[in-house]
């Protein structure tokens, strides 16, 4: 029980986003016209906000499978490098391992990797399970709300962009590696000049090769 209840004390602050996070999308969910039941499915299932929030307009416009898969592909394109820094974190169990590597999202990846608080696996999976039942708490809440709520607001979907850029600015105090950060921008610069149409591939591909071309330093070697 004491690691439930540390792992719960954690998560407070995603718990403060994704709450608000989860039901905006329930209620674009709604404002969309689409059947109630796919948001919390979705939400259990494909689990990954931004691409969420981006789903919701492709299906409502009827966009076909293979291009949401590709933009899938795309906007969680900066999952697959989370385990790099993880990996000391992940679970030994069949059930346990898969799900955490599911879970990780920007959100969970920042809270294990900056707390410094989380040092074993048991604390961090269970940490992944609360994040992802606020976020299905609070899609189911956007739904409710959306009944009474009326259509077309305009401005809910910036609501992850911002989750984003307080997620960014703690981890910049955290860890003030301002290299980093100077190669983060200059990633996305070149990017959004040059490859603009894959934007996010471009620029996490950019950033990871540089990073491993980076020489590395003593402390790190």
């Amino acid at each position: 029980m004491n690691s439930w209840r540390n792992a719960l004390s954690l998560t407070f602050p995603v718990m403060m986003g994704y709450l608000p996070l989860g039901a905006v999308f329930g209620v674009l969910w709604m404002d969309a016209g689409l059947a109630w039941y796919w948001a919390p499915l979705m939400s259990i299932i494909v689990y990954a906000g931004a691409l969420q929030y981006l789903a919701v307009g492709m299906l409502a416009a009827g966009i076909g499978w293979i291009d949401l898969a590709v933009a899938s592909l795309l906007v969680n394109f900066r999952h697959l490098f989370y385990g790099l820094s993880l990996y000391h974190l992940l679970p030994k169990g069949r059930l346990g391992r898969p799900y955490f590597i599911f879970g990780i999202t920007d959100e969970t990846y920042s809270l294990l990797s900056a707390s410094g608080q989380v040092k074993d696996s048991k604390t961090a999976l269970q940490i992944v399970a609360f994040n992802q039942g606020y976020w299905i708490l609070g899609t189911l809440i956007g739904i409710v709300l959306a009944r009474g709520l009326p259509p077309g607001l305009q401005g809910l979907d910036f609501a992850l962009t911002a989750l984003f850029t307080v997620l960014a600015v703690e981890q910049i105090r955290a860890k003030k590696d301002w290299g980093a950060v100077a190669l983060g921008l200059a990633s996305a610069g070149i990017a959004g000049l040059w490859m603009s149409e894959y934007f996010l591939l471009a620029a996490s591909t950019m950033l990871v090769l540089v990073l491993l071309a980076w020489p590395a330093s003593d402390e790190e070697a």
